[in-house]
């Protein structure tokens, strides 16, 4: 947010305001709501993982190709659960502007003054490690190395 976006909403109509701040609730509901149906998403798709996970170890004593099969559906479902992660984060921030969109416009509706630094502090840095995870963790080298060495030491 910069000083030039509040000022633009000082200068906006009380009716403006209330239809913007109106638009902004509007998203702000739509993007929680795809938020939680996400999380739900993710979780299954963790269970899902570790059930693979365990599926694998069990068929280590059995057939190492199988757990090597077995293997490859963890990398599918891994791949899914990173996309999940990164849509996640994209809802967070979405969600996060328009609810800080909200809070402006009643700011401004009821004259509160803000100073521009302040907004800019208001930003947790918690998104910017989002993205940076969520980027960094589609590094998938290494998932079937790590698991095909353990299936070759167990077998």
């Amino acid at each position: 947010m910069s000083r030039t976006e509040y000022q633009k909403l000082a200068k906006i109509s009380k009716r403006k305001l209330d239809k913007l701040e109106y638009e902004h609730q509007q998203h702000l509901t739509r993007f929680s709501g795809a938020m939680e149906s996400k999380v739900n998403h993710i979780n299954e798709l963790e269970r899902s993982l570790e059930k693979l996970r365990k599926k694998a170890e069990r068929g280590m004593q059995t057939s190492v190709p199988k757990s090597l099969g077995t293997a490859m559906e963890m990398r599918v479902v891994k791949s899914d659960l990173l996309i999940a992660k990164s849509v996640l984060t994209v809802l967070r921030s979405n969600r996060f502007y328009h609810r800080m969109m909200v809070i402006l416009i009643q700011d401004v509706k009821s004259g509160v003054e803000y100073d521009p630094r302040r907004i800019d502090d208001l930003i947790p840095a918690e998104f910017s490690e989002l993205v940076e995870g969520s980027v960094l963790s589609t590094k998938m080298e290494g998932l079937l190395g790590e698991l095909k060495s353990d299936l070759e030491g167990g077998a």
